[in-house]
């Protein structure tokens, strides 16, 4: 089989190889007949692939068949109409296609070259250890098992792993393997460090890679959750990995190339903005909607057993889309469930190891407040969940709360991208507003709350929603920029400013900026105008503000105490101290931690560092990249000082550096500096990240409309469309092993 697939492959490289040399021009004779030949056999083959069972080849011949197809369709295009970025992408595709079916599937190679015996272990002759063979297999549950053997003697390249999980439910193995070879005498622990998914094929297989012989091997096996359980039916070492071609790959990698193609020699992408309007608008749209399929598809993915529409039927909620629902519906404030008598007569309630060996039954991450219970969370989203639970006498899916307030506020945030665009920066290139809107999407923060949809979530997501409807209206309204203020998009954004406070008090910070904003405008009214504008601008925050504070007051006695302080979780913030080294290590993760890349799954990986801190400080499961790192033209800002200069007004100068400076800079440093009490977690980067990353913008875009070097424009929407593939590249795998590896067993449940 593999002559055959070998003879598919040289076949599938020389047709697309004579293609490509004739994307101007036609086939003849001899060349022709060939070309379109193998092209047909090897379509044809394809589709027995498809139909039929390759066994370890599954997937590979399809592949080739497809990716033959598409170079005799490019081909057949291209002597017709010329496009060199379509030309280009016939020539990548080819590469990504070679390098899929021989670099991306090294392990299915891995048997080829060497003397490998195919051995099926008997499961139940092996040394067990912590379990027994019943029922034709071992079961595996939270504590650890091992299977061992000895006496071996065989050169092993692979192993694979029948594993049988519960039907319909979704799971995941520890796996290890210890074994001995010819360079010592010891084991060598770990010479597999993997991990068994359910559903998944290629997880139950390992390459080995050890020198010589082993005569003795130990598989472990623990569940990861402890609701994980699996059964162990065979093992087998030296069975061939089967191929995992996956065509998405190929597609991707060929789009990016051919997009930093056209971004270095297509003139559409070079040509401005203004003149490519109409397109610019479509492919906007079309990357929004890519955005929000995706912010879809995490959450519809965690839903159990797939039931959609059954989320809306839940007679059971969380703590804000059930607690909180129920105690305004009872028109109070405090939490309807009493805490026990043994958590008040606690000395320390907020002492998580008294609690804990006290065996103490407490509210999880509730606040208590004398001898209440209370939510710390933001109660905008009640305006949403209340009214349901009246009308349906259900409570609203928390899942399907985020997904709806995160698809949301990525439409708002590619909006107010566009207008700012459309508004000051016409002149830049499109490739430059295309990559600008990719980055800006792909590292705005919201893919880690569309990837673990839970109540703490909802907070996050409400408020970017929020945060990025209140910046539209802004923008649009007329005051920043100048312009006819607009009355109604005013009041709008004054509400939703308010609300967004609501969601996430961290928030208030623009809140702020957004109130100077509306005072600087107010002198612009003049008197007859000067009352309504007031009204507007001022009248939703001020009495949401006001509100708000009344809610805190009513709750802790203090109109600035939302109930952070007062959560009973693992640590006790009643006693919590403030030292620079908890908020240094914000500052270095959430912005300075660069990615590292390695070479096995998922490739990118993005470490955490404590640097050196040796207090508490809370880390949440999964990390990603500093800021900087995921988003480079964040380092525009070290060329601001150039960029003012461009701005002849003084006035409009100082303005343009405090707003920039403000939002872009001073507030996202806040937010990060402010987090050394809650800590870390990744769904935080959707306070800040976005706004930081527009400011940077501001910066770069300004310096490129101003220039008159044709060269220096190419080159940087170059460099622009090359960022743009290296975000979305690092963001897509740090979020998905985010969503879906790290935090596997906390799907909603």
């Amino acid at each position: 089989m593999w002559l055959v697939f070998f003879t598919a492959l040289i076949l599938f490289a020389l047709c697309s190889v004579i293609y490509i040399s004739h994307f101007s021009r036609k086939l003849t004779g001899n060349k022709k007949l060939f070309c379109h030949g193998m092209t047909l056999v090897l379509v044809l083959t394809g589709i027995a692939d498809l139909l039929m069972n390759f066994v370890e080849f599954k997937g590979a011949f399809a592949a080739i068949g497809f990716c033959s197809a598409l170079e005799f369709v490019i081909y057949a295009y291209l002597t017709e109409r010329k496009s060199p970025v379509i030309a280009f992408f016939g020539k990548v595709a080819l590469v990504a296609a070679l390098l899929e079916l021989t670099f991306f599937q090294f392990p299915s190679y891995r048997l080829l070259i060497g003397d490998y015996e195919h051995t099926v272990l008997n499961i139940s002759q092996g040394e067990l250890e912590n379990c027994y063979y019943e029922n034709g297999g071992i079961s595996v549950g939270k504590d650890e098992i091992s299977i061992s053997y000895h006496g071996l003697d065989k050169k092993i390249g692979t192993v694979w792993v029948n594993a049988e999980f519960p039907e319909n439910e979704t799971g995941q193995i520890n796996f290890f393997v210890d074994m001995t070879e010819e360079t010592g005498y010891y084991y060598r622990l770990k010479a597999v460090d993997s991990a068994i998914v359910s559903n998944s094929v290629q997880s139950q297989f390992a390459m080995v890679q050890l020198a010589g012989k082993s005569t003795d091997a130990r598989f472990r096996f623990s569940a990861l959750g402890e609701d994980d359980s699996c059964v162990i039916r065979g093992i087998e070492l030296n069975k061939p990995i089967p191929f995992d071609v996956m065509p998405l790959r190929i597609a991707v990698i060929s789009l990016f190339a051919a997009f930093i193609y056209a971004c270095i020699h297509s003139a559409v992408m070079n040509g401005e903005y203004e003149k490519n309007q109409k397109f610019c608008h479509y492919a906007a749209n079309a990357v929004t909607l890519l955005g929000v399929c995706i912010i879809v598809m995490f959450v519809c993915s965690q839903i159990p057993n797939g039931d959609f529409f059954g989320r809306f039927k839940l007679t059971d909620g969380d703590q804000v889309t059930k607690e909180l629902v129920l105690a305004f519906e009872s028109g109070q404030f405090s939490l309807l469930e009493k805490p026990s008598d043994a958590l008040l007569a606690m000395d320390n309630p907020y002492d998580h190891g008294s609690r804990f060996y006290g065996e103490i039954d407490c509210l999880w991450d509730h606040a208590l407040y004398e001898g209440k219970y209370y939510s710390y969370y933001g109660i905008a989203p009640l305006l949403l969940f209340v009214p349901y639970h009246l009308i349906t006498g259900y409570f609203f899916p928390t899942d399907i709360a985020v997904m709806i307030f995160s698809a949301v506020g990525l439409i708002f945030l590619s909006m107010t991208y566009s207008f700012i665009v459309k508004k000051w920066f016409g002149k830049i290139s499109v490739g430059v507003y295309l990559s600008g809107l990719i980055m800006l999407l792909a590292g705005c923060g919201i893919w880690y709350s569309a990837g673990r949809p839970m109540f703490y979530e909802l907070a996050i997501s409400a408020g970017f929603m929020c945060l990025t409807a209140t910046a539209y209206l802004i923008f649009t309204s007329g005051i920043i920029g100048g312009g006819k203020p607009n009355l109604p998009r005013i009041f709008l954004s004054s509400m939703l400013m308010g609300l967004s406070v609501m969601c996430r008090p961290t928030l208030a910070v623009y809140a702020v900026c957004c109130a100077v904003f509306f005072a600087l405008n107010a002198k612009k009214q003049g008197k007859g105008g000067m009352l309504k504008y007031i009204c507007c601008a001022l009248l939703p925050i001020c009495c949401l503000g006001a509100f708000q504070m009344y809610y805190n007051y009513a709750r802790f006695g203090s109109v600035f105490e939302f109930g952070i302080k007062y959560s009973l979780t693992i640590n006790d913030f009643t006693h919590t101290e403030f030292h620079l080294h908890n908020m240094l290590v914000g500052v270095y993760n959430f912005l300075l931690a660069p990615p590292a890349f390695i070479p096995d799954y998922p490739f990118v990986s993005a470490p955490f560092s404590f640097i050196g801190l040796n207090s508490f400080y809370f880390k949440d499961e999964g990390t990603i990249s500093g800021l900087i790192f995921l988003v480079p033209p964040i380092f525009g800002y070290l060329s601001g000082k150039k960029a003012l200069k461009l701005i002849p007004d003084r006035k409009n100068r100082i303005l343009s550096a405090l707003a920039v400076g403000t939002m872009g800079i001073i507030m996202p440093l806040v937010i990060v500096c402010a987090a050394w009490e809650s800590g870390y977690s990744a769904r935080y980067m959707a306070d800040f990240s976005w706004q930081a990353i527009i400011g940077a913008y501001a910066v770069l875009f300004l310096q490129y409309t101003k220039s008159e070097n044709a060269e220096k424009k190419r080159v940087f929407t170059a460099a622009m469309g090359i960022c743009a593939v290296y975000t979305l590249i690092v963001v897509s795998i740090e979020s998905f092993v985010f969503a879906f590896l790290y935090l596997w067993k906390h799907r909603i449940q």
